[in-house]
């Protein structure tokens, strides 16, 4: 039995949909990036390894039997290959850390209207997320991990979201959102930025008073104390990962970069060239990138005066063009 043409040419459509969703510099930039975090991936298999052989001692468990468990250690590692073949628990898990929420049913329908404009000017299959929430906020921000889709409040309520939807479809379209995923889990907990202390001169110079007046040894016990304090939270942050990925953050920058200007460009095929390019003009979006370290974030995003430029380029205008007519309207 032969198969329908029109189904025949969905199903070649989804075929490209899939190898588009694959790409060698993706799964060459992963493994950069796994390489650069094989001391950390060590450390844990050893501390595993050193934590289990005392547990186990400590119920009269035969010695070495510690070497069985140091597998536990390597459950990020492949939970975090896991993400490149399956988006597989990212929804959820990217759902709770964010503190997102169910849409609405009028943030439902914003969005779906969204989706029917952009598939009118596309004669193939939209890469839609498997699943998307709600970031209430009234900030206008997007983004995608695994096959997810995150928007603010700000942005469903804004007449920029066909853009903004457009832009990050083009992720979708692509490895960006599983090779998200798959960074994102080589490091078990996302750093926040520190806290500045505000402790006051008075407290400061009553903290040293007090330690010149005590014995000695003490002093010396305490600074032994802090010194292991330090040893142990140097140890476990960099347990925690992310440490050669910072090294190799010049590398992740210019590849990023290229996948902005590829998801602008997939939006711009959509028809919102220009659209994208006005929300560019005021608007940045913040958690649009793909880890979770602020101090990436400005390196893996272009100008967005160049990004406005390819866009306008696109869109069929020049910005000076754009300038004058928003100059010359009432």
């Amino acid at each position: 039995m032969r198969a329908q043409p029109g189904k025949l040419a969905q199903t070649i459509a989804l075929v490209r949909q899939a190898l588009r969703r694959f790409s060698l510099d993706s799964v060459a930039m992963y493994a950069l990036a796994v390489v650069s975090e094989l001391p950390t991936i060590l450390l844990r298999t050893t501390l595993t390894f050193i934590l289990a052989s005392f547990a186990l001692a400590a119920t009269g468990s035969p010695h070495g039997a510690g070497v069985g468990w140091t597998e536990i250690g390597l459950i990020p590692t492949f939970w975090s290959m896991l993400a490149l073949a399956t988006p597989a628990g990212t929804g959820w898990w990217w759902k709770q850390h964010m503190g997102g929420r169910r849409a609405s049913e009028r943030e439902r329908l914003a969005y779906e209207d969204a989706v029917s404009l952009l598939q009118a000017s596309s004669s193939e299959p939209l890469p839609l997320p498997k699943s998307w929430f709600v970031l209430d906020t009234p900030t206008l921000d997007a983004s995608v991990c695994g096959e997810t889709l995150m928007l603010s409040r700000g942005v469903l309520e804004s007449e920029h979201l066909p853009a903004v939807v457009a832009h990050e479809l083009g992720h979708l379209a692509t490895p960006d959102g599983k090779l998200t995923a798959a960074i994102n889990r080589l490091v078990l907990i996302p750093p926040r930025p520190r806290q500045p202390q505000q402790a006051g001169y008075e407290e400061r110079r009553r903290e040293r008073v007090g330690v010149e007046l005590l014995d000695p040894r003490f002093i010396l016990a305490l600074f032994a104390m802090r010194v292991l304090k330090w040893i142990a939270r140097a140890t476990a942050r960099f347990a925690n990962g992310g440490f050669g990925l910072w090294l190799t953050r010049p590398l992740w920058g210019a590849y990023w970069r290229g996948r902005e200007y590829r998801a602008d460009a997939y939006a711009a095929s959509l028809g919102q060239a220009d659209e994208l390019a006005d929300f560019l003009e005021t608007h940045t979006l913040i958690h649009d990138h793909p880890v979770p370290f602020v101090w990436l974030t400005e390196e893996t995003h272009p100008s967005s005066e160049l990004r406005i430029d390819r866009l306008r380029e696109r869109g069929g205008g020049t910005e000076q063009q754009h300038q004058r007519v928003v100059l010359e309207s009432p």
